[in-house]
C-alpha cells in the first residue's frame, strides 16, 4: 500500500533533480529482452496479460462505489497491469499522489480496493488516459503459455507461491 506513497514523495523531492523519466516495476520481475526508449512517454501504461484482449465485462476493476477506485461498469477502456507504468517525473508523481490519497481516504473508510494499487491505477487511467499503451510483451508471465500473437517477452514474473504469500499478508 506504500509503494505509492514512497514513488510520489520521492518524486517530489529527488527524482524531479535527477532524472526525466520514471519507470515503476515490480521487484519479482526479470529482464527477459531489450527494453528501450521506446516506452518513454509522458505517461504510460501496460496492459495486463491476463485481459488482454478480453471485454470489459471481464476486467476486475474495483465495482464497489464505496471505494475512491470505483470503476462503473460502463467505463474503461483497458485493464492495466500494476507492475509496470510510468512517464516523466511529473506525470509519475501525479499519478502516484492520486492514487496515495485514494488509498488513505478508503483506509480511513475500513475499504480495501480489490487489487490494491493496481486498482487505483486502473482507475486513474479510465480519467487520466496514458499517452502511450505498451503490450503484454512488456510485463508478461509465463504461467500464462506463449500465445502466437506474443512475438516477445520482454520483462517477465518470477514464479511464486501466491498462496504463500497472501496468507503472509493476512497475519
Amino acid at each position: 500500500m506504500r509503494r505509492m506513497e514512497m514513488i510520489s514523495r520521492l518524486s517530489e523531492t529527488r527524482f524531479v533533480n535527477e532524472v526525466d523519466y520514471l519507470v515503476c516495476i515490480d521487484i519479482d520481475m526479470r529482464f527477459a529482452d531489450h527494453i528501450g526508449v521506446e516506452i518513454l512517454t509522458e505517461q504510460f501504461g501496460t496492459l495486463h496479460p491476463g485481459f488482454y484482449g478480453g471485454k470489459r465485462e471481464r476486467f476486475t476493476y474495483e465495482r464497489r462505489n464505496q471505494s475512491q477506485a470505483y470503476i462503473p461498469s460502463d467505463e474503461g477502456d483497458f485493464y492495466y497491469a500494476g507492475g509496470f507504468f510510468g512517464g516523466t517525473v511529473l506525470q509519475v508523481s501525479r499519478l502516484t499522489k492520486a492514487c496515495h490519497e485514494a488509498m488513505m481516504e478508503d483506509k480511513k473508510n475500513g475499504i480495501e480496493a480489490v487489487w490494491h494499487d493496481e486498482s487505483y491505477l486502473n482507475k486513474y487511467f479510465v480519467y487520466h488516459k496514458p499517452t502511450k499503451i505498451l503490450s503484454p510483451e512488456y510485463l508478461w508471465d509465463n504461467g500464462m503459455g506463449s500465445p502466437p500473437i506474443l512475438k516477445k517477452k520482454r520483462f517477465l514474473a518470477v514464479p511464486k507461491n501466491h498462496a504463500a504469500i497472501r496468507s503472509n499478508d493476512k497475519k
